[in-house]
């Protein structure tokens, strides 16, 4: 009982507990779009969307997936990786082999981040600046350690980054056709405009019949429209992180 139930409660403190505490003073909103594992159709659809608009994106790339499968999807080669990355797209980190990293020893979860960081600096020539945690899993012990390597980590908690914001567990919202309503999605843009700060989407594959964790590219498209006609900025994650002068802990 006590070990099922220690995990659980590993995992809502690190969710609460900001551990990179940082206190957001940006004048203008921003507005990210990032990618989770990443399925080819992200890299096709997502980020020539985002070309269009004079945007770019932040894909988080679990290296032991790529040319593979990953439910049901197909996930990114190594070629279509330099490509994006050489057409100004952030190429984050996520794990070599796309693992719950609550469940690996402190040695295991080093090995993941350095075989990791070591392929994308292979095909990007630069270390990767930000981290999205597989599954959106965080402990208290993985979150603290992975601090160290990146300058920005991102979850999947719900909410706008402002105030006091946690860089090793930024929030970020789903960019799902099942999920983000419009009604939602014009609360979360009007409410970002108003109070300021910097609201993060996530999202899986981008193609014309998405899975329950995508989206398709006609939503995509109507929500980079919105963000437009808010004159709202889209920026990669490490450009914000950048800007605000973030730095691994």
């Amino acid at each position: 009982m006590k070990r099922g139930l220690l995990p659980g409660l590993s995992r809502r403190l690190a969710r609460t507990v900001p551990f990179r505490p940082h206190r957001w003073t940006q004048a203008q909103p921003v507005v990210s779009f990032s990618f989770d594992d990443f399925p080819a159709s992200a890299a096709a659809h997502g980020a020539s969307l985002l070309e269009a608009q004079g945007a770019r994106g932040t894909f988080y790339f679990a290296d032991a997936l790529a040319g593979g499968m990953e439910n049901g999807q197909s996930i990114v080669t190594p070629a279509e990786v330099i490509e994006l990355a050489a057409r100004g797209h952030e190429i984050g980190g996520h794990t070599h082999g796309h693992v719950d990293v609550q469940q690996q020893s402190s040695a295991r979860l080093r090995a993941e981040i350095a075989a990791n960081n070591a392929a994308i600096v292979a095909l990007t020539g630069r270390a990767p600046t930000s981290f999205a945690y597989p599954f959106g899993i965080v402990s208290l012990g993985a979150k603290r350690r992975l601090a160290h390597f990146y300058a920005g980590l991102r979850g999947i908690r719900p909410g706008i980054n402002r105030g006091w914001i946690d860089l090793a567990h930024l929030r970020a919202e789903e960019l799902y056709d099942q999920s983000l309503t419009p009604c939602r999605l014009e609360a979360l843009l009007d409410d970002l405009v108003r109070g300021g700060g910097w609201l993060i989407f996530y999202t899986h594959d981008v193609r014309r019949d998405p899975s329950s964790i995508g989206c398709s590219p006609l939503f995509m498209a109507m929500v980079l429209e919105q963000v437009r006609r808010r004159g709202l900025p889209v920026r990669t994650i490490a450009a914000v992180l950048d800007a605000i002068g973030a730095e691994p802990a």
